[in-house]
C-alpha cells in the first residue's frame, strides 16, 4: 500500500472537536483496541438535553463519478502528513484497521463496500485541512492492509451503496448490542433515511456484555476536565430513547446539571480511556465507592454490525445479504469498467 502514497504537506492536526459530525465507529478485537471509538471523538460537549450538533451537507459523489485516489491526512507528530493513496488501497486499509482478525470474506466484503461508501460520501470531510478524510478515529482507522482485506478491496472494486444515483451516507459499529440505532438518536440534528432504522438484531447476540466500575472520585475528574463545576455526589438515569439506549442522566452535585449518554461516553473516555463505557445500552447501580455500569454493545449502533456482518457470514450469507440486511432498500452499484 505504501507504494502508492506521496507526500504532499503538513497541517496541524484541528482541535478535538472541531467539526460536530457523525463519522464511522466500529471495533477491532482482533487488534484489542478500539479502531473506530465513537465519532463523538469529533462531538462537543453538550451539557443539556436541548442543545444539538449541526451536520453539514456535503458534495454528494455520484456512483459514476469514483475517483481513483483519496487524499488522507496522516497523524504525524502535532499535525497530518497529507498523502494521496488510490482509493482501493485506502478500503482495503481501513478493513484491516476495522474487522476483526479471521473474519469471512463475505463479511469482508460487505464492510469494504460499506468503508468504501463512507469514505465518498465524506470526500472532503477535511476540505478546509487541505485533505479529504483523516486515518483516525474522527473519520476511518486506516492500517497496513492484509492479504485477507486486499483481496476482499479487490473483489468488491468500485462497488458502493447507492442512495438516489449518490454514494448513500451509511455507518457502521462494532456490535448494535441487539439493535440498531437512527442517526439522529447519536448526532442530534442527523438526518434518519429509511436505510438507517433503528430495529432488533439477533445477528451479534447482544455482544459483548460488559461491567465498568467507576469511582466518584474518577468519574469528577472525568467532568471536571470536561468543564463541568461540582464534585459528583450521585449519578442517575432520567431518560432512554425507544431503542433502549440512555439518552439524558442526571450529574447531581455538578453545574451544569445533565449530560446525555454519548456524552458521558466521551467526558470518560477522553479522560479515564475508551474501554470503559462501551456504548450507551447500559444499566447504572451505585456501589460503596462509585457506579458500576453494565451494558451489551460496542459503540453507537447505527447502520452496520461489524460483529453481526461476521456471524451472518459465518451462518452462509452473501456479501449482498449482509448489506440489505443493515441497509434496506439500498442498492449496491456495478462494478466499474477499467
Amino acid at each position: 500500500m505504501s507504494d502508492h502514497f506521496s507526500f504532499v504537506a503538513s497541517f496541524p492536526r484541528p482541535k478535538a472537536g472541531h467539526r460536530p459530525v457523525p463519522g464511522a465507529d466500529g471495533v477491532s478485537p482482533g487488534h484489542g483496541v478500539v479502531a473506530v471509538l465513537l465519532a463523538v471523538l469529533a462531538l462537543p460537549i453538550r451539557t443539556s438535553s436541548s442543545s444539538s450538533s449541526s451536520v453539514p451537507s456535503r458534495p454528494r459523489v455520484a456512483a459514476a463519478e469514483i475517483p481513483e485516489t483519496v487524499k488522507i491526512g496522516v497523524a504525524r507528530g502535532g499535525g497530518y502528513a497529507v498523502q494521496t493513496i488510490r482509493l482501493e488501497d485506502y478500503v482495503a486499509g481501513v478493513l484491516a484497521g476495522e474487522a476483526a482478525r479471521d473474519t469471512s470474506p463475505a463479511a469482508l466484503e460487505a464492510l469494504a463496500i460499506t468503508i468504501r461508501t463512507y469514505a465518498l460520501a465524506n470526500s472532503g470531510r477535511h476540505r478546509a485541512d487541505g485533505f479529504d478524510l483523516c486515518d483516525q478515529t474522527h473519520c476511518q482507522v486506516l492500517r497496513k492492509a492484509t492479504p485477507s482485506s486486499i483481496q476482499a478491496a479487490s473483489i468488491t472494486t468500485g462497488r458502493i451503496l447507492v442512495d438516489h444515483g449518490a454514494a448513500a451516507s451509511v455507518y457502521y459499529s462494532a456490535s448494535c448490542g441487539g439493535r440498531t440505532e437512527r442517526p439522529s438518536q447519536v448526532w442530534p440534528g442527523a438526518p434518519d433515511p429509511p436505510f438507517l432504522p433503528s430495529r432488533k438484531d439477533d445477528a451479534c447476540e447482544g455482544t459483548p456484555a460488559w461491567d465498568a466500575e467507576l469511582s466518584r472520585a474518577d468519574l469528577s475528574r472525568a467532568l471536571q476536565a470536561s468543564g463541568f463545576k461540582g464534585s459528583l455526589r450521585n449519578l442517575r438515569i432520567r431518560k432512554r430513547n425507544s431503542s433502549g439506549r440512555v439518552i439524558r442522566l442526571e450529574l447531581e452535585g455538578f453545574e451544569p446539571d445533565e449530560i446525555s449518554g454519548q456524552d458521558l461516553r466521551a467526558v470518560v473516555g477522553r479522560t479515564l480511556g475508551w474501554q470503559h463505557i462501551k456504548s450507551t445500552s447500559f444499566e447504572l447501580r451505585r456501589t460503596r465507592d462509585g457506579f458500576l455500569f453494565s451494558g451489551h454493545g460496542y459503540g453507537h449502533g447505527v447502520g452496520l454490525c461489524v460483529t453481526g456482518a461476521a456471524r451472518l457470514a459465518e451462518h452462509g450469507r452473501s456479501a449482498e445479504a449482509i448489506l440489505a440486511r443493515y441497509f434496506p432498500g439500498l442498492k449496491i452499484s456495478r462494478p466499474q469498467s477499467r
